[in-house]
């Protein structure tokens, strides 16, 4: 199957290169720039990048994805920063701001009330793009705009309503106050508290509010702090970014950076496989294409550089909210369910085996892995210990051991509800529930269905699902209280409606927990709560791409947790 797969990939894409002339790198005048001892000149570095159609957006979306959006986000950090940014690893590093916050320090304080004080120093002789400090006020008034009602940009919502206001005693400093406590007051990033140059865009918004989605500045023209600047912007083609020579983190070590425009993720692939890009980050490719261009650059004999990471959880959802059948309920027919599923062969059909199995929201490479993989409870694939478990509940096979039924003889059937994305999970995993005697109707929901929040939470029984690999969504996606309701307008992350007092009570001290020693253990207790309790069955991560090729260094990825590839885009580097 897998080798078929690949050849008829293959197929498609020399039908493809047949017909399709790959996008031309755009022309750009460059001047050689001098080496750093400032003698001997040095021939200018170039990179092109693919990126799945034209952005709306560099950082900043007035639209509703917010900051850094799919799109955009992986250019965000190339042309802005916040105040700090994780590397891959999950660790915390002080960018904009000289230091982390900190409680031996006194920059971090926590009364009794629970209210908090962060104070963030920043580093001194850091411009903007045009040449114009970078002050505290800016992030006053990024936070105002930010905040503002009138205002229709969105962002990140993990600081609204906790952060309460933003002081500027000194051009270096923020005053950071705190409506109740919070783990990350400390690791502000660009999506949570970002600069907007106020010298370009306040005298518009104290002017005319309205006029201030429409300033150039949010797109073509615009002025950042980060290690490339936008020089070019051609619709419907590229854009141009070039190193920013007085970048306070020293001058990028690529000249310039062009990111190409195009739609089609087979017109990427072919224009990859040609060599008119050089790579892609991230969502531009799905995985299978990125690993078609892979071996292909392999059997050339070319060894390119390639980064896999988990981006999103995989998972099947159980009703808890009048389940049919009942008896979903309880945690022996959930166990004997993720027992009866060869997770890896799922795995190995869907992504080349490249996934980890998940056995619950934590990833392997998450900084949290160490310190909870052994309280994770593991299911393997052991379809008599599924059998052996639903027989405890009840349920039995027919003589001819082809078909479950329960204590009064009615066959047991389970509805396998999906929307069309995920239609591929579900087609893969059901037969396995068959297997054991289960009853499973295959139902796809229409995509208007599959729209209606209302109608997708009244799956009957299980159903795929997926959530970003965030700290938020990891939190919310099964806490009792964010059940979709009509009181919350079917907002709710816990669609299963899974109820359970004390692991609602350990994600809620989780919000507010910031002491390390009493943050691992309250992962560690919610891990074994989840694992053990299987409010949602865990499959699998879904993994992207990052793939250059060979010649490409110091490209790790995206950082951990996730805000784009481009964090570390001033160590990337390659060969003329």
């Amino acid at each position: 199957m897998k080798r078929l797969r690949v050849m008829c990939a293959a197929i498609s894409l020399l039908v493809l290169l047949a017909g399709c002339a790959p996008a031309s790198r755009p022309t750009e005048t460059q001047q050689r720039p001098a080496s750093q001892d400032g003698t001997t000149p040095r021939a200018p570095k170039s990179l092109t990048i693919a990126i799945q159609g034209e952005p709306s957006h560099l950082v900043f979306d007035f639209a509703s994805t917010g900051f850094a959006s799919i799109g955009s986000g992986d250019l965000a950090l190339a042309v802005h920063q916040g105040l700090v940014t994780y590397d891959d690893r999950g660790e915390a590093h002080p960018t904009l701001a000289t230091d982390i916050p900190s409680r031996d320090r006194g920059t971090w304080i926590v009364r009794p009330d629970g209210t908090m004080l962060t104070t963030y120093r920043i580093r001194p002789g850091i411009t903007w793009h045009d040449g114009r400090p970078l002050t505290a006020r800016d992030f006053k008034f990024g936070w105002e705009l930010y905040t503002d009602p009138e205002m229709p940009i969105s962002g990140s919502g993990s600081v609204k309503g906790i952060l309460d206001r933003v002081e500027t005693p000194d051009d270096l400093t923020l005053n950071l106050e705190w409506a109740k406590t919070y783990p990350f007051a400390h690791t502000l990033g660009l999506s949570a508290l970002p600069a907007v140059p106020a010298h370009i865009v306040e005298e518009t918004y104290r002017a005319d509010k309205s006029r201030v989605p429409e300033m150039s500045y949010w797109l073509r023209e615009f002025v950042g702090v980060g290690p490339y600047q936008l020089t070019s912007w051609e619709p419907g083609s590229h854009l141009v970014l070039k190193a920013y020579a007085p970048y306070f983190g020293g001058r990028a070590k690529i000249d310039t950076i062009t990111a190409q425009f195009i739609p089609s993720q087979p017109t990427i692939v072919a224009n990859l496989l040609a060599g008119s890009v050089d790579g892609v980050i991230n969502r531009a490719l799905e995985f299978e294409q990125a690993m078609l261009v892979k071996d292909e650059w392999e059997r050339g004999g070319r060894k390119p550089l390639v980064v896999t990471q988990p981006t999103h959880w995989r998972m099947i959802a159980v009703q808890f909210n009048n389940p049919r059948p009942r008896q979903m309920l309880d945690v022996r027919v959930r166990r004997a369910l993720l027992h009866a599923i060869d997770r890896q062969a799922v795995v190995d059909a869907m992504l080349d085996g490249q996934s980890p199995v998940s056995h619950s929201f934590v990833t392997p490479d998450d900084p949290r892995w160490s310190s909870v993989q052994d309280v994770m409870a593991k299911y393997d694939y052991d379809p008599r210990r599924a059998q052996e478990l639903l027989a405890e509940v009840g349920w039995r096979t027919t003589v001819d051991g082809g078909t479950l039924i329960d204590s009064t003889g009615a066959r047991v059937d389970l509805t396998f509800e999906t929307s069309p994305p995920l239609q591929r999970t579900a087609t893969i995993t059901a037969p396995y529930l068959r297997a054991i005697g289960l009853g499973i109707e295959e139902l796809v929901l229409s995509p208007a269905d599959a729209r209606d929040v209302k109608r997708v939470i009244s799956f009957p029984s299980i159903m795929p699902t997926n959530i970003p690999l965030t700290w938020e969504q990891n939190l919310g996606r099964i806490y009792g209280p964010r059940c979709p309701s009509e009181a919350n307008r079917y907002t709710g992350f816990n669609s299963g409606c899974y109820q359970n007092p004390e692991h609602d009570a350990v994600i809620e001290r989780l919000f507010t927990e910031i002491d390390p020693t009493a943050q691992r253990q309250l992962w560690r207790d919610l891990v074994k709560i989840q694992s053990e309790e299987l409010p949602v069955l865990p499959v699998f991560f879904l993994i992207v791409a990052t793939i250059f090729r060979e010649g490409v260094t110091g490209v790790k990825g995206d950082s951990n947790p996730r805000s784009g590839a481009t964090w570390n885009v001033a160590e990337w580097d390659v060969r003329v």
